[in-house]
């Protein structure tokens, strides 16, 4: 039976009959709606604050279609296998907890959720659960949090926060937290994009679907949930920052993309991307903290971007460029700190630096790695043996140190892009010494000694400058207390 509020201001409690009617602006006086029940509150139903102090029954439908009312909680309230419509007006949570089968409110009408810290509980299943296509004058305060407490497997509970036409932001998003179940939670339904600010997932068990999916804040996966293939990616688009990146070691086989201006996201774990799906920094801050990143590829979008690696080990397996820091490298601040890359692809594999500086790099697959601009680095090693590393003609990379080296019969093959056109190696001082290293076109200058005997198995191959392919040298520093001076004497 349909229920009507009329009256304005009044209290949904279990036993006031002032504020209900039969009739849609009918005259009051009718039950409390009971179990089954349908309740409107409606542009006939007054004006003033509607107070629900959590003991009316649970009914089938609450539909808040007043701009003249606030719908205020004065204790937790449940219509736990109820359907919430909100489609204008204010419902003010008052830091408490609104618990419900289904919420909707997918219109264009002025209308507010002021959570404080309280929180929405949807409980239902195999269904819509949680939908707000039309976000235009939709707005929220406090700490929104939505809660889906569904513990079972059965069906797929879909949720949506906007439509493709980007009305969902960073101000009108909620959190979404996933408490329970191991069925699927699709991520949005009818539309190519949806939005939400943090997605958490701690106490899932089950499947995340999407097309492609925006967040405004962070995503915590549990351990057991499971994120589908595609090549749709995920969007972090947040434009605050605090933002931490959790996946418990769960794959992530989907593009990835920072576009968030003023964003930042921290990797507060390990971060595994699918062997064929890229990283891409647009616009924001991503800070690898000590976690080890793996992904086909990584590159630039056109914003303002800020790569701080941190020491863990960001492994790149995609061959062509895979690493492509100098497609719109303006704008571009990189923090080495102490990490490594390694580029581990079996094909051929380009590191484009865009003249920046950068930690170790890793030649850590069979193909050639040719590297592109003149950078500077930590280091410059590999983990495979035999490789080519070629560097551009005429370019110079600068190093702190450089540790390459290979094996009896598997060499490392040291060379420039162009035969008979030089690249330099620079490193201000110390001693780099190689082995099993066949050199071509290389140019090692910058005041540190570059030994590279050929009874280490080194080969020079032809247009070297700078380097000792005779006996090492050995260096003895020796102080003179009479002229208070040291003197270095070299010898064989």
């Amino acid at each position: 039976m349909a229920k009507f509020w009329v009256g304005g201001t009044g209290t949904w409690n279990s036993t006031n009959t002032a504020n209900w009617a039969n009739t849609d602006g009918g005259p009051a006086g009718a039950s409390v709606p009971i179990a089954g029940d349908t309740c409107y509150f409606s542009a006939l139903s007054g004006t003033g604050t509607v107070t629900m102090d959590g003991t009316a029954p649970t009914v089938l439908d609450c539909r808040f279609e007043s701009a003249n009312l606030i719908y205020s909680l004065s204790a937790s309230w449940a219509t736990a296998t109820a359907s919430t419509i909100f489609t204008a007006g204010t419902l003010n949570l008052n830091n408490f907890t609104l618990t419900t089968a289904f919420i909707s409110s997918s219109v264009s009408t002025a209308r507010t959720i002021n959570f404080g810290t309280g929180k929405i509980v949807v409980t239902g299943n195999n269904a819509n659960v949680v939908n707000f296509f039309n976000l235009t004058n939709y707005s929220q305060t406090g700490t929104p949090r939505i809660e889906l407490s569904y513990a079972g497997s059965t069906g797929t509970r879909s949720m949506r926060y906007g439509d493709n036409s980007g009305t969902a932001t960073q101000s009108n998003t909620p959190d979404i937290y996933v408490t329970a179940g191991s069925d699927i939670i699709r991520f949005n339904f009818n539309v190519t994009s949806t939005a939400v600010r943090t997605f958490d997932t701690t106490g899932f068990s089950g499947s995340i679907e999407a097309s492609a999916i925006r967040l405004f804040g962070s995503l915590n996966l549990s351990a057991t949930t499971t994120v589908s293939a595609s090549a749709n990616p995920i969007n972090f688009i947040s434009t605050q920052s605090g933002n931490t990146i959790t996946t418990n070691g769960v794959l992530v086989d989907r593009p990835i993309i920072f576009n968030g201006i003023g964003g930042d996201w921290t990797l507060s774990g390990n971060l595994t991307v699918g062997s064929t799906r890229s990283i891409t920094l647009t616009n924001g801050t991503l800070n690898g903290g000590t976690a080890n990143v793996s992904s086909s590829s990584f590159a630039l979008g056109s914003g303002t971007k800020t790569l701080s690696l941190g020491s863990g080990t960001w492994t790149v397996a995609g061959s062509g460029t895979a690493w492509n820091a100098n497609t719109n490298v303006a704008n571009l601040t990189v923090s080495a700190s102490t990490g490594i890359i390694s580029m581990t692809s079996a094909s051929a594999k380009t590191f484009a630096g865009g003249a920046k500086v950068w930690p170790t790099l890793n030649q850590g697959g069979a193909g050639a790695l040719t590297i592109q601009q003149s950078n500077t680095f930590a280091n410059i090693t590999n983990t495979v043996q035999p490789a080519t590393i070629t560097l551009t003609a005429a370019t110079t990379q600068t190093v702190s140190a450089f540790g390459v080296s290979g094996t009896s019969g598997n060499p490392i093959t040291l060379n420039t892009s162009s035969a008979g056109v030089q690249a330099t190696l620079s490193d201000s001082g110390g001693v780099n010494s190689v082995s099993f290293v066949s050199i071509k076109d290389i140019i090692a200058t910058g005041g540190a000694i570059w030994d590279a005997p050929t009874t280490n198995g080194n080969i020079d191959d032809g247009n070297n400058t700078g380097w000792n392919f005779g006996i090492p040298f050995n260096y003895d520093i020796e102080f003179s207390p009479a002229l208070r001076s040291f003197t270095e004497r070299k010898h064989f």
